[in-house]
């Protein structure tokens, strides 16, 4: 240990699991003791084997004692150890916890992250962040996980530019406003927000967007927005704008919703997931530089009527410049119900790459996959397996079609989600 450099003691010091273990570590030499210093960022949980000293107590001692050399936090309050001795952490936005480390940090603090154990909040909302505002202004990445978070007295934070919200409550007002508090922002993830029912977005440097929630309507203008993946299931209207992105996730119940103010002519890759797939390929007609697509279903309950006009064949007719056409498991599902055998395209296309999330159960497809060859000719098929599908089977699936399709380089992956997810969503498990 001792013939390590400082630099690599400091690097192993900093990615401890859990930065109460560093106490440890500062008794084992006087070099760690001297090294720890020095620390720029620590981790830190409950756990079962501190239990003399309460957390929010460990919390201020160690940054009081490292808080010359910190520029990263991450306080959580689930615990590290087993879930049975874990102490219990109540809230972690609390003023007065905050209050007595952040303001000895907050000048050189660049990475905050904070995560509650529960979203509820006996006391209602905090004002962590009017806090945060006022003693962080280096700040440039904030995390809050599970809280109710009050925007009264916030205070511009002109270097922040990633922000991730998730199980939080807030309101539209405060949403709207977010250009004047986070001018900077390029990084944007609300992640099930609860509160929202109109929200708007307005940042003009934002590159990247995540939003996952149940909002009436939606409107998102970021005309520098490079990536967005939205995920609301039944809103009467989205409106975006956001004619850079090149990368684009949708996840809505209805086409007709959706209004686009400018077509994002530079998308590489959309992805969408829809009851209501056959009308959202058409909205996206024109795209020339598309090359990646990627379809999944909703299920719905008289859902033979609502796919019997659609198959692969409309999104190949569609895009006819695809490099990769990805299948998801309920889309197939349906789709080989539908149309068994049915494959006709008058403008053949060359495919680079096809990948299918294959039912559980169902792999007898070698029709239906003949027929998608046929007309896509793709150089690379990938069939990818849930979890727990034995190698025996996923091998013997292969075979048979490496040894009908020679010419095709057949692969297979595994998803790492169960079938039990797959039926649950194709029988009403239709959430976001």
């Amino acid at each position: 240990m001792d013939d390590l450099p400082s630099d690599v003691l400091l690097t192993i010091l900093e990615r401890l699991p859990d930065s109460a273990d560093l106490a440890n570590c500062r008794l084992a030499s006087h070099r760690l003791l001297s090294l720890s210093y020095h620390t720029s960022s620590i981790i830190l949980k409950p756990h079962q084997k501190h239990h003399s000293v309460p957390f929010k107590i460990r919390v201020i001692n160690l940054v009081s004692l490292l808080a010359a050399s910190l520029v990263s936090i991450s306080i959580s309050a689930k615990g590290s150890g087993s879930v049975r001795g874990d102490e219990l952490v109540d809230d972690l936005t609390d003023i007065g916890f905050l209050s007595a480390w952040l303001p000895l940090v907050g000048k050189q603090l660049s990475t905050l992250c904070i995560v509650n154990a529960s979203i509820e909040s006996p006391v209602g909302f905090s004002c962590a962040l009017a806090l945060i505002s006022d003693t962080c202004q280096n700040l440039h990445s904030l995390v809050v996980r599970k809280a109710w978070l009050s925007f009264k007295g916030i205070k511009l934070m002109p270097k922040l530019t990633n922000l991730t919200l998730k199980f939080v409550r807030i309101d539209d007002e405060n949403l709207t406003n977010f250009s004047k508090y986070f001018p900077s922002l390029k990084v944007l993830n609300l992640i099930h927000i609860v509160g929202l029912k109109e929200p708007e977005i307005h940042l003009m440097q934002l590159q990247i967007c995540r939003f996952t929630g149940y909002p009436q309507s939606i409107t998102i203008h970021a005309p520098n927005l490079e990536e967005l993946e939205l995920k609301c299931m039944q809103p009467c209207s989205v409106i975006l704008e956001c004619a850079s992105a090149s990368n684009l996730s949708i996840s809505v119940a209805k086409a007709s919703i959706i209004r686009m103010t400018e077509m994002p002519q530079k998308l590489r890759k959309l992805t969408i997931k829809s009851l209501d797939i056959p009308p959202l390929l058409p909205f996206f007609r024109g795209i020339k530089e598309l090359g990646s697509l990627e379809l999944e279903a909703f299920p719905i309950t008289s859902w033979f009527d609502a796919y019997s006009v659609f198959s692969v064949t409309n999104a190949l007719e569609t895009f006819g410049n695809l490099d990769e056409l990805i299948i998801g498991p309920v889309a197939w599902y349906l789709w080989q119900r539908s149309f068994p055998l049915c494959l006709n395209t008058t403008n053949p296309v060359s495919l680079k790459r096809l990948v299918v999330h294959l039912p559980p159960e169902n792999f007898n497809t070698s029709g239906l996959i003949s027929n998608i060859l046929k007309i896509c000719a793709p150089s690379e098929v990938e069939l990818r397996f849930f979890s727990e599908i034995g190698e025996t089977e996923k091998n013997n699936v292969i075979t048979n079609f490496s040894n009908t399709f020679s010419g095709v380089r057949w692969i297979w992956s595994t998803s790492g989600k169960s079938s039990s997810e797959f039926f649950s969503r194709l029988w009403g498990g239709a959430g976001i």
